[in-house]
């Protein structure tokens, strides 16, 4: 492999991998030690449904199967972030909501991309960033296209 598309790979791994990190630290900082990241997202998935998830519904937005976020909904469910109900409309599906303390799980989670965000955003002038988001785009469609 050239020497480039080794420091590509490794700039990929590195950003990845630092990004969990740095969200994870940022996380427990605030004093929210008891939640892992990808709970965290669940929570994050929960919230985008203002009267309530279903879990294949979650688990399509998070690209997990249905019985991962299953195990995790109980866990949030234990841990008081999550409640679960049956639809009114249906009542074969049960929704999920978040409890107050989830959203404020989901608060601090959407306030530290925000950070992250703005912070990078302050590192770079206006055609790095058109240059960073053409680049990060190309990229996430590569993925979408093999996922």
């Amino acid at each position: 492999m050239d020497a480039r598309l080794e420091e590509l790979n490794t700039l990929l791994e590195d950003t990845f991998s630092s990004i969990l990190r740095i969200e994870e630290n940022n996380l427990r900082a605030a004093g929210e030690g008891n939640l892992s990241i990808s709970e965290f997202h669940t929570i994050q998935s929960v919230g985008d449904g203002e009267e309530g998830r279903s879990v294949g519904e979650i688990a399509e937005d998070l690209g997990v199967t249905v019985p991962t976020v299953t195990v995790s909904i109980n866990r949030l469910v234990k841990k008081g972030y999550v409640v679960k109900s049956k639809s009114e409309q249906d009542a074969r599906i049960t929704l999920i909501r978040l409890t107050d303390e989830g959203r404020h799980m989901n608060r601090l989670h959407r306030f530290f991309h925000e950070q992250m965000v703005f912070a990078i955003r302050n590192e770079l002038g206006d055609d790095e960033l058109e240059c960073l988001l053409r680049c990060v785009r190309r990229l996430n469609t590569f993925f979408d296209e093999r996922a």
